[in-house]
């Protein structure tokens, strides 16, 4: 089977993009310092919402209740769920909660351009070849 070389330039641009994306996020695992980490918590707020990853890499997302010298308090989205204080010590990341309305419209625009690459790739490749009914 031959493929032409729209199709194989769009493949090697496909896997070389998502290997450098591992290769990228594999270089970003590291702690950083409590003090910064409570900066963080500190800058959000009270009554805003986070994500935090903890030191056994589970991730937490909820509302800041209270914040102390030492921990912070987070109620989790969850429905009956109790509130729960973390420390920053347990802490080894602090994140945003969602996706601001910039970033959504951007994925949206990213995941529809790409659709509209591979259905032009398909029918490039499909106008190559001769007619036949599908009976």
């Amino acid at each position: 089977m031959r493929f032409s070389r729209l199709i194989r330039g769009t493949g090697m641009l496909l896997i070389s993009a998502l290997l450098s994306n591992n290769l990228a996020f594999a270089a970003k695992n590291k702690t950083d310092d409590p003090a910064v980490l409570k900066a963080k918590i500190q800058a959000r707020g009270v009554g805003q919402g986070v994500r935090v990853t903890l030191t056994d890499t589970t991730d937490v997302k909820g509302m800041i209740v209270s914040i102390s010298d030492q921990s912070f308090t987070l109620r989790p989205r969850k429905k009956n769920s109790l509130p729960r204080e973390i420390a920053y010590a347990q802490l080894t990341g602090v994140h945003k909660d969602r996706l601001s309305r910039g970033e959504k419209i951007a994925t949206g625009v990213i995941i529809a351009s790409a659709v509209i690459i591979v259905a032009a790739v398909y029918v490039t490749h499909e106008l190559d070849r001769p007619w036949k009914p599908f009976w």
